[in-house]
């Protein structure tokens, strides 16, 4: 029960940061003031006595520009890792500032997130996401029998690489690498549904070391 409420609290923790910037995006102020704002974050940090591992998630929360975010998708998903001690687990990751796609290229945005197999990780990384594709509507005899909303699923091949630290207690940096595609689908809000899966693996995390199977639900607006 203590790890579901966790869990809940780093969930609202990420949607109210990225709620926060998508509104930041939208909003002009002009003149000026003598008084400073206190970041959304920050202030019911300090007004709710927040620490340990949720407290952490809240600093590198205020510390990175997630707030400032022009565009972001927040993804929770969930963790299988067969040669690790902890099997099951899970997570949240918010990628946000992906630069609009130029050509064939990619887009590499940054990751915040909090990851829990066994304990509590902060995640810091980078995110490539490749050029979106319409796979079902390139084979033309799928494209002939099924109907326009789902040829028109988008998928999107992305990448993950970056750290996993531990949000409480002793331990050191672990890295991180995952791969894996994105289906995009449907609209909300001005924002998109997706569904995807991601296969990689954490080096230097003891015992919750080894390859690990992401499987995520993700919303995303501006990407």
């Amino acid at each position: 029960m203590k790890k579901m409420l966790i869990f809940g609290a780093v969930a609202l923790c990420l949607c109210a940061s990225a709620v926060q910037a998508q509104s930041n995006t939208t909003t002009t102020v002009t003149g000026t003031t003598t008084n400073s704002a206190v970041p959304p974050a920050q202030f019911l940090a300090a007004d709710i006595g927040v620490s340990g591992a949720l407290g952490n998630l809240f600093t590198a929360v205020e510390n990175s520009d997630l707030l400032q975010a022009t565009n972001w998708a927040v993804a929770p998903y969930a963790t299988y890792a067969p040669s690790a001690a902890d099997k099951v687990g899970g997570g949240l990751l918010a990628v946000y500032n992906v630069p609009q796609l130029s050509g064939s290229m990619g887009r590499m945005g940054t990751a915040l997130g909090a990851d829990w197999l066994g304990s509590w990780s902060l995640i810091s990384a980078n995110v490539t996401i490749q050029t979106d594709t319409h796979p079902f509507a390139h084979i033309a005899w799928l494209a002939a029998i099924l109907p326009a909303a789902v040829t028109n699923i988008t998928m999107t091949p992305i990448g993950v690489a970056g750290v996993g630290t531990p949000m409480s207690g002793s331990g050191s940096a672990a890295t991180i690498w995952d791969v894996g595609d994105q289906f995009k689908f449907g609209h909300w809000l001005g924002g998109q549904f997706g569904v995807g899966a991601t296969w990689g693996e954490w080096s230097n995390a003891g015992k919750e070391g080894g390859h690990r199977y992401h499987f995520f639900a993700s919303y995303q607006w501006g990407i």
